[in-house]
């Protein structure tokens, strides 16, 4: 992609968006499979996740959506460990938002609040979440979180 003449680095969102074939997306946007996460290219600014509703909600995540809850790379992630990790009003928003896209197939923007592992205070985080479909059926949650 190019801007005003300068070549701009390319990111996981302007593969999805904007080079994926016909077919990818259904209904405005709703991925049809999991997006390969090792294949994204890391942008520093944003993390890349992955929540697998077909196998009791595993949680995927890049290296930096593990940075921003401050813990080491790879270690298994539970999904409540996780929203426990959410302040009240974020956990209550999540919680809303999430069932109503899960009931509906709907995508979100959340933006919240989480006390990182070790760390004194909490930080802000924009949440988005786009679902996967198999079927018609909505199979999965993947989408970026980045701090604000």
């Amino acid at each position: 992609m190019a801007a005003m003449g300068l070549q701009m680095n390319r990111t996981f969102v302007d593969e999805i968006f904007y080079e994926e074939p016909a077919g990818t997306f259904e209904d405005g946007h709703l991925l049809v499979s999991e997006p390969d996460l090792a294949s994204a290219q890391q942008d520093p600014d944003v993390g890349y996740w992955h929540c697998d509703i077909a196998a009791h909600d595993r949680l995927t995540w890049s290296e930096k959506v593990y940075d921003l809850f401050g813990l080491q790379t790879g270690i298994p992630i539970e999904r409540d460990w996780a929203v426990s990790r959410y302040d009240r009003d974020s956990q209550n928003a999540l919680r809303r938002i999430r069932a109503f896209a899960l009931n509906r197939g709907f995508g979100f923007i959340l933006d919240a609040a989480i006390r990182p592992e070790g760390t004194p205070g909490d930080r802000r985080i924009r949440v988005v979440a786009a679902p996967i479909l198999t079927d018609g059926r909505l199979v999965g949650l993947h989408g970026l979180k980045r701090a604000l």
